[in-house]
Formats: C-alpha cells, structure tokens, sequence
C-alpha cells in the first residue's frame, strides 16, 4: 500500500509495503505462462529496463545487522533515494526522489542516524540489473502481482568481487487481495507454478546480501524465554533491551516530527530511568547509575519540548468547547502563538542532541548494558538470585515511598508547598508503575517479563490512577498561570480580557476535579498493599 510522507526538511516521500517472494533460477529457464493460476486472468507483455543501484552502509554494516537495506537507484519507474525496513508482513519502502548526484540527503539520513549514530556512511555494493517484468491481471484487469526476471552484476566494494546472477521476483501490487491469508494463497499458487518450471525459493533475501556474499543481511537472536525463575539480572537486562527498542523507534519519528513523537520517546527514557531507578540497589552498577543519569538529562530536553505542546493542545480543546468561537478564537491566537514558537525552539534542539556523540554513546551504552558487555558486565551479587525472590523486595519499597510522600502532602501548609508535594508525589507513583511494568504480565508494549502476575499489576494500576489525577492537576495548574500570563499582555495591548477569566473558571473547575479523583486514588492506593509481591 502506497502512502504520502513528508518531514521537516520539507522533502516529500513514498511509503509502500513491499510483499514479495524471490528466486535463483539458470540461465535457461523460461517464465512460465502464469495464465489462469489462481485469480490471474491474463499477462501483460514483458517491459525491459536497466537500473544501476548503490547501496550505501557503514564499514561495519550497522545497517545490514538491523536488515535495513538504503540504496540510490537509477532507471525504472521508482528511480530514486529508497530504504527498506523489515516489517510484519513484507517490507517497508520508503522512496524519496532522486534527485542531484550529491550526498545523501537529510531527509533519508534522518532515518538511520539512530542506527549507524556517527559511523560514516559509504557505498558497499554497486548493482546493475536488467529487470524484464510483467503484470498480471484478474478478471475485471486489476493488476494483481509483477514478475520481475531480474539478471544482476554486482561489485562488493570492499573486496572487488563481482558476482552475476538471475533471479525472479514476485511482488504483490497494492491491489491484490485484501487478507494476509488471501494474499499468501496467491503467492504459494504463483510459487508452485515457478518452481515446476525450475526456479527454486532465493538463498539470499536480498540482492544486497547476495552481491555481500551472505545469505542474510542480519540476523537478530531470538530472545531467550524468561520466567520469574529467570536470574533478576536477566529480567531487568531485557525490560531495559526492550525500552531501548521503544526508544530507537521514536527516534527517526522525532526527526520527522511526527505527532506523539515526542511524548513516544519520552516515555520511553521515563520508563528506562524507572526500572533503573526502582531496582537499583540489585543491579549495585556503576554503569546503571551513569546510565539513570544520562536519561535524565535526555529526558530534562524532551520534557521541554513536550510541555509546549502539552499547553497547547490542552488551550485549543478549552476554547473550542465553548460556544463564543470568534471571541474565543481571539483568545486561542494568543494562547498557542507562543507555544508554538517555543515548541518549535525546543524540538530544533532536542533534533541537535539527537545528533550529537554523547546520544549516540548514549544509545551504545544501553544495548551493550541489555546485552551484559562492556562497562555493564557485572552487576551486584543480588542480581545472581531467582527474579521472584529478589524484585519484590524493590517494589515494596518504592511502594513505601509514595506512600511516605501522600504523607507529606497531607502535612502541608500552604498551597505551594502542597503543590510541591504532589508534584514529587506524582513522579514516585510513576516510577513505581514503571517499574512494575517492567517486570508483571500486561500490555506487550511495556513487558520484559512476566515475573509478577494479574495480582501485582493491579498495584500498578493503583499506582496510574495516582498518576494520572496529579498528572491532571498539574497540567491545569501550568494551564492557568498561561490564562492568567496571557491575559495581562492582552490587557496591556487594551483588549477585551473576559474570556481569559471565564477560561481561567473552567480550568479551575478542572483543577478541583483532579484533586477529588487523586483522593480517591489515594484511598485505593492505600489499600493495595494486599497487591505487593509476596503479600
């Protein structure tokens, strides 16, 4: 399927989901007549043309070990700037185009940067390809499937070696059948008609990997199964490996500026500095606590970009719920004009940092810590014990923690020390949260392992539901102090400042709502003991 991109360089791209099959075949062999198999009604006569491909990686092939294939190609009706990413069913192509022979350009490198970070990149192989294809169609000419007949010369730079080979490919267009079992039908009828007439599945999958010599561009090994009787250290290693996946994938949606990019990538370095932070005093590494350090800083930067935008969004809704729109739209331009031009700063250095040596360690510092090498080797001897009989003992005292913080909020003695309190009172509850997550049965996006089951995860509910009413509060509370802000430079500028009190009302009433639920929050919480570890 075909989409439209584009990304803050303003460089328009091509999206597509490529479903394709290949094959080696002699010298000799024909393409069969593929009339009449399965829904094909009738095919296209054959169309040759010449592309000239160069496909780009670093000398260590960071790309190829993520499968990611990023080549310039020339000739054919897709000419141009492509990177291939490995995907669920098929491939995902982005095109880009060709343009001038120059460097490569931002908008493609804004992709990859979070895998090759500051390794150059340079051409490793040269493909020329005679490709002859032909379309086949059903019965109402709906073009279904290509054949492309594919005779290939490929130079390996590094080595100089030319290797000359032929092979099919069968790609499915975006009009062949809707399902995934719908379509693998129409490949496997397709594939047993080429293999009769002697073609045989591919040993490569990819014409990279074939002019590489390697029958695969990069193989990921498949994560070992973890339990509650996994090592603690083992457990805690994969929630952080699979953050780290969670953080690399907003990376290049950062870049683009994509919605919720920001807010993605955010949680992600939360959830890191979480689980860091929670288990601790198991891991007892050097290496964790420069890491929880590092995040913090990364997520001191995120967070100033995410806040405008919080603002934002939280202005436009409250003025366009109300009935008065011209007056309020007046409101509204003030309100988000600032914001966005601060939101605009922010990301423009949040895109720096992202391009910078200390993210870029950053980011090798945590794969080698989820893979135990390098300075994160060795963690403490607690680490060593069975997962069950260790990661408790943390989550009963973080849970410990929010608690003694309720404490304090109740003690307050005025609204800005009460509103201090709930502010710390609303990131413990978050880290204890996270930190549960990391290690309990649940949503497969947020899951190492599932050490703790269905009775501990409700803690961690217990502990959202904290977090999300001060979360509230507090966004309310920044949201009045713009009204107010906003209207005395109105005011200044002699215009009506009515709608900003009546706005500053309902988000007050928002405010007091807030508060009601995270006292009810509070009373749940403080009955979930029940739910500790071991309780």
């Amino acid at each position: 399927m075909n989409q439209q991109g584009a990304n803050h360089q303003g460089m328009n791209h091509q999206v597509h989901v490529e479903i394709e099959r290949k094959y080696d075949v002699d010298d000799q062999t024909v393409v069969p007549d593929l009339t009449g198999v399965a829904q094909v009604a009738r095919v296209s006569d054959p169309e040759t043309v010449t592309l000239h491909a160069v496909y780009y990686d670093t000398a260590e092939l960071h790309l190829a070990a993520q499968r990611i294939v990023l080549r310039r190609r020339e000739g054919g009706s897709d000419e141009g700037w492509h990177i291939k990413l490995p995907g669920d069913e098929g491939r995902l192509e982005l095109h880009w185009p060709l343009g001038d022979d120059g460097p490569i350009p931002e908008a493609v490198l804004d992709l990859v940067l979070v895998h090759v970070r500051d390794h150059p990149l340079a051409p490793v192989a040269r493909l020329t390809t005679t490709r002859t294809t032909t379309c086949l169609y059903d019965d109402d000419d709906v073009a279904l499937a290509e054949i492309a007949d594919d005779l290939v010369s490929a130079g390996d730079v590094a080595t100089a070696q030319l290797r000359i080979w032929r092979e099919w490919e069968v790609e499915l267009t975006d009009d062949a059948p809707g399902s995934p079992r719908k379509r693998a039908a129409l490949l496997d009828a397709i594939e047993e008609k080429l293999e009769t007439a002697g073609a045989r599945p591919s040993a490569s999958v990819s014409k990279l990997a074939h002019a590489l010599g390697r029958e695969r561009l990069g193989e990921r090994e498949p994560r070992r199964p973890l339990s509650g009787k996994s090592s603690a250290g083992d457990v805690l290693r994969a929630a952080v490996a699979l953050q780290t996946e969670r953080l690399k994938e907003a990376d290049p949606l950062v870049r683009q500026d994509e919605a919720g990019a920001v807010h993605t990538m955010r949680s992600s370095v939360r959830r890191l500095r979480s689980i860091l932070a929670t288990y601790r005093s198991v891991m007892d590494s050097d290496e964790a606590k420069r890491l929880e350090r590092e995040l913090a800083e990364l997520g001191t930067v995120l967070g100033d970009t995410r806040d405008p935008q919080v603002m934002h969004d939280r202005a436009r809704n409250l003025v366009r719920s109300q009935s008065n729109k011209r007056m309020h739209e007046a409101v509204l331009a003030r309100l988000v004009s600032d914001k966005e031009a601060e939101y605009r700063r922010s990301l423009g250095y949040l895109q720096r940092i992202l391009s910078s040596a200390r993210y870029f360690r950053l980011l090798d510092s945590l794969e080698a810590f989820a893979a135990g090498t390098g300075d994160a080797a060795r963690l403490g001897k607690r680490s060593a014990g069975r997962a069950t009989k260790v990661l408790g003992r943390p989550i009963a005292a973080d849970f410990r923690r929010v608690k003694r913080r309720m404490k304090a909020v109740a003690k307050a003695g005025n609204p800005d020390e009460w509103n201090a309190w709930v502010h710390v009172v609303r990131k413990a509850a978050r880290r204890l949260r996270f930190g549960i997550e990391a290690v309990t049965s649940g949503d497969t996006a947020f899951v190492g392992t599932a050490v703790f089951g269905e009775k501990v995860a409700r803690l961690a509910s217990a502990a959202e539901r904290v977090q999300d009413a001060l979360g509230e509060y507090r966004d309310s509370v920044a949201l009045q102090r713009l009204l107010y802000a906003t209207a005395e430079a109105a005011a200044e500028a002699g215009e009506n400042t009515f709608g900003y009190g009546r706005l500053h009302a309902l988000e007050q009433q928002r405010a007091d709502r807030a508060i009601e639920d995270y006292a009810r929050a509070q009373g749940g919480f403080r009955s979930a003991k029940k739910w500790l570890p071991g309780a």
